[in-house]
């Protein structure tokens, strides 16, 4: 069957179908794929207030099998989906991935700044993301929601039905679809050059990202996953990336499968455009007030050393397309003897391996503090920022 390709993927779905036509061939078909479900609820409350949407979604949320009356037929049938674990969902693996994501906490929290979000914007994201406006504060906002999604999908039980994880994850999969709308109405949105926005082949690799590669880049900056636990921290993506839309037919379904559909993924992308360069620099220089350093020096401080980590880890090649500072001193085999180290004496004096998770766990909190926002359940009013209701 033919398949329609975007004018912007053309040379890159070339390149790629000579070494997986299959998978690249897929890709493609889901740039012009978006979500029916979640498009359908989207079309549905996009007329209603934001403190509605917000007041019907944490209701839903909390208890879906007792749908208020005037709830649309479209949330009707999107619940009844999500509310559907696979029969190849295993809690006891995800508690694997638990234990483990806990132990390295603070390295996949780095992995994830310097290294998978960086490279997300590489893709075609970064357009959607520029196009909403408040570049600064999408930046800070972008690293603090990804990083609460992580930490809720990874805490015992989360992604169980009525879990942290599992709400946010589908709250996720909603404003993805509230922004599709949005941004595919919009006249900056050229569909026959870009395919859809936010469409699932963008949702997959992101997915990707956030799996397979990340656990690379974890094992770059030197964290202790045992291949058992990498398989589970997959595991529980997997299911993830199906909770947040990414069709069953192209889903991964292993680190080698998500490593190898990131990398398909990358090369049927075009490349990093002016807007991939904004945001990426965006995510690095929003590092700092994440974690909440204001003083304008210690920011550009920090920010130095994000730059010099994700370029070790994304590769020079991306990292001067992104134009990154350079530097000629690596930064990343200081970082795992100092990460070894911590360990070593961790695992010989308990007093202190004691102290060192209880600074693990509280700077996870600080990285995800979202203030009042952190549980709202309201989506995107608007196509850009600043016009549409908070969120």
């Amino acid at each position: 069957m033919a398949i329609t390709i975007p004018s912007a993927y053309a040379d890159g779905y070339e390149t790629a179908r000579l070494m997986e036509p299959e998978l690249a061939e897929a890709y493609i078909r889901h740039t012009q794929i978006g979500d029916p479900l979640a498009d359908a609820v989207a079309a549905d409350l996009v007329h209603l207030p934001s403190k509605q949407v917000h007041a019907l979604l944490a209701k839903v949320l909390e208890d879906p099998e007792n749908l208020p009356a005037d709830a649309p037929e479209s949330l009707r049938r999107f619940m009844v989906e999500v509310r559907v674990v696979p029969e190849w969902f295993d809690e006891e693996v995800a508690r694997v991935a638990s234990r483990a994501f806990l132990r390295n906490s603070d390295l996949v929290l780095a992995a994830l700044v310097g290294g998978s979000i960086v490279e997300g914007f590489a893709t075609l994201i970064s357009k959607s993301f520029r196009i909403r406006g408040r570049v600064m504060a999408s930046g800070v906002r972008r690293l603090k929601q990804n990083g609460l999604q992580l930490i809720e999908q990874y805490l015992p039980g989360g992604m169980s039905p009525l879990g942290d994880g599992w709400k946010l994850t589908i709250r996720v999969r909603l404003v993805h679809a509230q922004s599709r709308m949005f941004i595919g109405q919009s006249d900056e949105w050229n569909r026959e050059r870009y395919g859809l926005p936010i469409s699932a082949a963008t949702v997959l690799l992101a997915g990707a990202a956030f799996s397979g590669r990340l656990m690379q880049h974890v094992a770059t900056l030197g964290g202790d996953f045992s291949a058992e636990e990498r398989e589970a921290y997959v595991h529980v993506w997997r299911y993830t990336g199906l909770l947040i839309g990414i069709p069953p037919e192209v889903l991964f379904e292993d680190e080698a499968s998500a490593v190898r559909t990131f990398e398909l993924g990358r090369l049927c992308e075009p490349p990093p455009d002016e807007d991939a360069i904004i945001m990426a620099n965006s995510i690095v220089n929003s590092a700092p007030l994440v974690v909440g350093i204001n003083e304008v020096e210690e920011r550009r401080k920090l920010s130095r050393y994000v730059y010099r980590v994700s370029r070790e880890l994304i590769g020079d090649s991306l990292a001067d397309a992104f134009l990154f500072p350079t530097h000629k001193r690596q930064v990343l085999p200081f970082f795992r003897m100092r990460g070894r180290t911590k360990r070593f004496l961790g695992r010989a004096v308990p007093s202190l391996r004691q102290k060192q998770d209880l600074e693990r766990f509280k700077g996870l909190i600080d990285f995800v503090n979202l203030g009042r926002l952190e549980h709202s359940y309201s989506l995107p009013t608007a196509l850009h920022d600043e016009h549409s209701s908070e969120w």
